[in-house]
């Protein structure tokens, strides 16, 4: 019966929480998510300029990508983890007195309630999911083998952003719906996911992967694909389309 039951659109997501917790619902974690994003982004640039080898094929690039992308997760995992936090705790009246009101009080109760290590839940499917920026950057390297962006606006960026994205976040998905049920809060009433396991991140992993197929099947790991989808092409478009102009521009020695 949980396999063949319906998902809810995004529309209907969308009423529903405006609906339940409020219009400032819909942006839960927004403080978190601009922080981890500038972080990772910018550190993951940093690393991956370093150690992409001048002139390496497509395997190359993948790899640099991995490694810029496993050292960004141990720095900023614990940014993650709030942000999912925020995202996932209810609003409405039922709201139980441990609510976290901000980022700090996140911080503050996860490291006194749970200790310090579980600002580190997730790690392990985050790590998988290095091979996102692997995918994304393989194909964004092979579009621009293809037409490399070109004048002063290097415009062609902005689809090449877009469409390496799309294809990453699709390929990678299973691992993001997996590392956000491992660091969500329990116990959870409403759910059907063990997550407290003396066995550590290796088991809480196991467990919610086997879990999701046993209740869900293949869709359940795919669940929120395409809204997650719409959020990020946009950024990714834009952040790679600003890293060739400045690329560019550095290169040309034109920054003004």
């Amino acid at each position: 019966a949980d396999r063949a039951a319906k998902l809810p659109s995004i529309t209907t997501m969308v009423s529903s929480v405006a609906r339940e917790e409020g219009a400032r619902a819909l942006f839960s974690g927004l403080t978190p998510a601009l922080l981890g994003s500038a972080m990772s982004w910018g550190g993951f640039f940093y690393f991956y300029e370093r150690f992409k080898p001048t002139g390496a094929g497509a395997g190359a690039h993948a790899l640099a990508s991995m490694q810029a992308g496993a050292a960004m997760v141990f720095l900023t995992n614990p940014v993650w983890l709030v942000k999912t936090r925020l995202q996932l705790q209810r609003g409405g009246a039922g709201a139980g007195a441990q609510r976290y009101s901000g980022v700090v009080d996140a911080f503050s109760k996860i490291v006194r309630d749970e200790g310090w290590l579980a600002l580190y839940r997730g790690l392990l499917p985050a790590l998988l999911l290095t091979s996102h920026g692997a995918v994304q950057f393989v194909v964004y390297e092979e579009l621009k083998r293809i037409r490399k962006p070109s004048g002063a606006g290097q415009s062609e960026a902005l689809a090449y952003g877009a469409v390496s994205k799309l294809a990453a976040a699709t390929a990678t998905y299973p691992y993001q719906v997996v590392k956000t049920r491992v660091q969500q809060r329990f116990p959870a009433a409403d759910t059907k996911f063990a997550g407290d396991l003396a066995g550590g991140e290796v088991a809480r992993t196991m467990r919610c992967v086997a879990d999701t197929w046993a209740h869900e099947g293949l869709r359940g790991f795919f669940k929120g694909c395409w809204p997650n989808a719409l959020r990020v092409m946009p950024s990714a478009a834009l952040t790679f389309w600003t890293y060739e102009i400045v690329v560019n521009a550095a290169a040309t020695g034109d920054v003004t």
